[in-house]
């Protein structure tokens, strides 16, 4: 992997290497299709352990077309000791206070419409069963969310994310805003902690 330096990273298919984004805001998949993210810090143990397991997955599904991109979120410790503020922002937007994490993310019509994350996987096999089942989950999600919807009404947050870096200034200010953040590593990965 040569994605040394905080950053968001898009594998390109064609060329087998990683390509450093430049978006001047948080990532958002703006293509339609499924994408699997993997946020990792510099100076987390388990991501350095885990790497090993993400490397071995891209070079086995890298022409599965049912995958749309695969990407790396870098930071060096975090969104607060981070020098890249895509990567930044992007660990804010979608609330990445745990590593290594990986998130798939399916997109429609140029926006998110399905997340989902898993934290501390440790083999192939269970990240290749994660990624594998998203649509699967995401079609019993819509199909309970409906039946909520329509027995007994629902709660609706608009998380509009052509508005990401106004989304990241508010997240950001209520994760610092009078809060004690601890962070707690091991060989599993680190942990904020917001108190």
């Amino acid at each position: 992997m040569n994605v040394d330096e905080d950053g968001v990273y898009m594998y390109n298919k064609s060329v087998l290497t990683w390509i450093k984004l430049k978006l001047g805001e948080p990532y958002v998949p703006r293509e339609d299709g499924l994408y699997v993210v993997y946020f990792r810090n510099r100076k987390c143990p388990g991501c350095k352990a885990f790497d090993r397991i993400w490397i071995e997955y891209i070079k086995k599904h890298r022409e599965d077309n049912n995958i749309k991109g695969f990407v790396i979120v870098q930071c060096t410790h975090f969104f607060y000791e981070c020098f890249d503020n895509d990567a930044a922002d992007t660990f804010i937007l979608y609330l990445v206070l745990e590593t290594p994490q990986v998130m798939v993310i399916v997109s429609e019509n140029n926006t998110p419409v399905y997340i989902e994350r898993e934290i501390g996987v440790d083999t192939l096999d269970k990240l290749e069963i994660f990624v594998n089942g998203t649509f699967d989950r995401m079609k019993r999600c819509l199909e309970e969310n409906h039946e909520e919807e329509t027995d007994n009404g629902s709660l609706y947050i608009d998380f509009d994310f052509n508005k990401s870096k106004e989304i990241v200034s508010k997240l950001r200010k209520f994760l610092l805003e009078g809060k004690n953040i601890r962070e707690v590593c091991d060989e599993k990965g680190c942990r904020i902690f917001i108190e």
